[in-house]
């Protein structure tokens, strides 16, 4: 797809839901959290939970596919799992597994953009909402083995990009390329080794779950869309 820089192409692999996914867990288990007057900010608790939890989940794995995917696999009728629960999981695992998961999707998905493309991508620049919680992008450094680097006011840099396109339009910057010195990086999370043998371990299985509940998944929900229980995708 062409950018608006006339030099440059973009490159899409949009998740279907990656922070939606956390705000299904904040709508669906932290509920008397929301409601709390004194707690402002439930996703901060949530980053705070998430840290109490080992790296890995204790080995209690989610697929993020909460209404389908685009990428890395385009299938319509995969669906959120949880993998490997057993009574001695908490919450708060689970909270922590919907975190891994979704950056184990975004390394599958950069393996695919090197593979294909040719893009290692050796350094992950995030915005959105999702990069003002220092543990998700932490975890995502972790899985990924990849620098992770937020922007400031990182949820409302969409805004601030279709601003700065407009004034390279203008004429107040030459060029896209003179916009490097304007978007500055307020934090960066260099991948840690510790907890590597076991995202390489997870990393695998979360490979082979789609792969073996794929006919499983198309089984289920054509039913389900069939006898009118969801809408169809």
């Amino acid at each position: 797809m062409q950018s608006v820089d006339p030099e440059k192409a973009l490159l899409f692999a949009e998740m279907e839901t990656a922070g939606a996914c956390l705000k299904w867990i904040a709508d669906e288990f932290y509920q008397a959290e929301q409601a709390d007057p004194a707690i402002p900010n439930v996703y901060a608790l949530m980053d705070e939970k998430v840290q109490t939890i080992p790296a890995g989940s204790d080995f209690l794995l989610c697929t993020p596919w909460m209404f389908g995917e685009r990428a890395p696999i385009a299938d319509t009728w995969v669906r959120g799992t949880f993998f490997n629960l057993s009574s001695d999981h908490t919450r708060e695992h689970m909270l922590r597994a919907v975190y891994e998961g979704v950056a184990f999707n975004l390394r599958w998905i950069m393996e695919i953009v090197d593979k294909n493309f040719g893009f290692p991508l050796p350094v992950l620049r995030v915005v959105g909402g999702g990069a003002r919680g220092a543990p998700w992008l932490q975890i995502i450094a972790d899985v990924t083995g990849r620098r992770v680097q937020a922007v400031a006011n990182p949820q409302e840099a969409g805004a601030v990009g279709i601003a700065l396109t407009a004034a390279v339009g203008l004429g107040l910057y030459p060029d896209f390329q003179s916009l490097r010195s304007v978007v500055s990086v307020t934090r960066e999370f260099e991948p840690r080794t510790d907890a590597a043998e076991c995202y390489e371990i997870l990393y695998r299985a979360y490979h082979k779950l789609y792969h073996c509940l794929r006919r499983l998944y198309h089984e289920v929900n054509e039913e389900r869309f069939r006898c009118g229980q969801a809408p169809v995708p």
